[in-house]
């Protein structure tokens, strides 16, 4: 994930996590350890972003962690940084098990460090024993730190495991559709063709989809020259939320297809870049 200059987001409206995420104390011999947990079931469900940098400091001066997105990699020990105030860029609700837990992107003023840490080992405001002059509580975001975040976000969303990925986008595109409906069996033939190399007709009979003559599939890279455009999106909403820019996009092109479509169905099968170097998912639609 890019590294940024100043401030970053928070945002309101998550559930309430009111019991400990399982591995968010752990301690360790050295600090800042970068070790892989054994446990990589924390699976992104919800991200909501806002215009606002708000400050937060750690609540006690023990050795809580910062995480990498997917919850796999410790990056950074909060013990280390006793007077560093952190500001919120995103909010992330994380399942773990059966449990739901709201985790904060954050980063300090200085920029040295960044990740994801559970909320409840955080404190809202300025640190108390921050001796910066400029620390602010909260900070409106301005039109190119804005921007910045957007582009850092696709870029973070892109390099999530595909089907984190495939539900976030996919669970927004169903409810921007209201004259189509997905299905099960079109999701599976759009998987096919996009894992396989086979024809559109044996990926219909593996799918059990009965009329591949009326079955129409796109396979594009989410690219501004040629889709929607994301700064032209962005100047439009001035969002950082870049899960509603990919959703925007691929709902735009079901409805395009289901329009021509007989029944309306489509089926989706997007594969983000794990590569974390570029935002541009491949995606597969089928229609029927």
């Amino acid at each position: 994930m890019k590294k940024l200059f100043l401030l970053a987001l928070v945002t309101l409206g998550f559930v309430t996590a009111t019991s400990l995420p399982v591995s968010g104390n752990t301690t360790t011999k050295t600090p800042n350890t970068t070790t892989t947990t054994t446990d990589p079931s924390y699976v992104w469900t919800k991200v909501l972003s806002r215009n606002t940098a708000v400050a937060y400091h750690a609540k006690s001066k023990s050795a809580v962690y910062l995480w990498n997105a997917t919850h796999t990699k410790r990056v950074h020990n909060l013990k280390n940084y006793p007077n560093t105030t952190w500001y919120v860029k995103n909010s992330v609700v994380m399942q773990h098990g059966n449990k739901s837990h709201v985790y904060y992107e954050v980063y300090n003023y200085g920029n040295a460090a960044d990740g994801f840490i559970w909320r409840g080992y955080l404190t809202k405001g300025v640190n108390p024993s921050q001796r910066a002059l400029a620390a602010k509580g909260v900070i409106k975001l301005s039109s190119e730190r804005s921007l910045q975040f957007f582009q850092d976000n696709l870029t973070t969303l892109a390099s999530l495991p595909q089907g984190q990925f495939q539900k976030l986008v996919t669970d927004q595109v169903a409810a921007k559709l209201t004259k189509s409906v997905s299905d099960t069996k079109l999701d599976a033939m759009a998987k096919i063709l996009a894992t396989q190399d086979i024809s559109t007709r044996d990926a219909a009979v593996k799918a059990g989809v009965t009329n591949p003559k009326t079955t129409n599939f796109t396979v594009k890279q989410v690219d501004p020259k040629t889709m929607t455009g994301y700064y032209s999106y962005w100047a439009k909403y001035r969002t950082t939320n870049a899960l509603h820019y990919y959703a925007a996009v691929v709902a735009s092109h079901v409805s395009g297809l289901t329009g021509n479509s007989v029944n309306g169905h489509y089926g989706l099968y997007i594969v983000p870049d794990t590569t974390a170097k570029t935002w541009k998912p491949q995606i597969t639609i089928v229609t029927d």
